[in-house]
Order: C-alpha cells, then structure tokens, then sequence
C-alpha cells in the first residue's frame, strides 16, 4: 500500500478520492539527521526531507498524487508528469519512486501554488529534484538561519531573493 506522508486534512484527500482510508497516512517520527545540499540521496536524508516537508503539507507519492489530480481533474487533466517535465512542480526520486513535496499545492483543491512555483522558478533550473528540495528545506542565512519552505507564506519575497540569490552566485 502507498502511504501519504502529508498534513491534508484526510477527509480533504477523501473528497478528491473516496479511495483514501486513514490506514494510508502514515506520520514520520524520531530525530532526523542534518540534510544540506550536498548530501546524496540517503535514507537518512530522504526522511530527513519528509520530516522537513511535515508542518507544509508533507510529501506524497508521485501516483497516488497523479490519480488525485486526475480524479479531481485539476487544470484540466494537465497531468502530474507534464506538470514535473515542465518545471512547475519538483519531485524527490527515491527507490524508483517520485515523492511530490505537497506545499507546491494549495491544500482544499490542489492547485498549483503560484509562490511556490515562482521561488523554483528561480532556483537553477538545472538543479535535480532533490536538490531542489534540499534547498527548500535547509536553513539558509539569507533567511535567518530559517527554512525556505517554513517562510514561503509568510514571507515570499524573502524566499525568492534567497533563491535568486542563489542562481545569481552558481552564475559567477
């Protein structure tokens, strides 16, 4: 069984797919390990980003979100593939899965968050998914030692010059 790692509200994801049941949700618990951009694709790190990912909405795996989205037909069934492929939205590659960090969609119908979408937008666009993620869930000193992903709401403009910053430096 796929489980979701995400703060949806279950009856949420249950309007979308009457499929769901809370046997599906599963909570991520314990001290999780330092994450930095330059860790490689380890367990502890991969649980490290769905632990960093919790409080925003927390993590989803690639089909069960694809089949959300189809179900609830979302932009017009534009599908999550097209969605990934396009830079709209990143994923996590882990043991031959796509894990989607769900703070990319706004909680009650899925769609695409703008502010989020604008801050990857702007991150190196050759950077891999799980660069990306680590970059969202890392303290950055641009954000007083705060996570990207935790300010996204309350401080977009910040993020995005962190970001910006960030392409601007790989540039030089």
């Amino acid at each position: 069984m796929n489980t979701i790692h995400t703060h949806l509200q279950p009856s949420t994801l249950r309007k979308l797919n009457p499929f769901i049941t809370a046997d599906t949700f599963h909570e991520v618990d314990g001290p999780v390990p330092g994450l930095t951009l330059a860790c490689p694709p380890t367990g502890p790190g991969f649980i490290a980003l769905l632990e960093a990912f919790r409080a925003t909405g927390g993590t989803a795996p690639g089909d069960v979100l694809a089949r959300l989205l189809e179900d609830h037909c979302i932009d017009d069934a534009v599908s999550l593939a097209k969605r990934v492929h396009t830079g709209q939205v990143f994923g996590i590659e882990w043991r031959g899965s796509l894990w989607i960090p769900m703070f990319q969609f706004a909680p009650d119908d899925l769609s695409i968050n703008a502010s989020a979408q604008q801050v990857r937008a702007a991150l190196p666009r050759l950077w891999s998914g799980w660069a990306v993620a680590s970059w969202f869930a890392t303290p950055s000193s641009a954000l007083g030692n705060q996570r990207p992903v935790d300010l996204l709401a309350s401080s977009f403009p910040a993020v995005l010059a962190a970001a910006s910053t960030r392409q601007e430096a790989l540039a030089m």
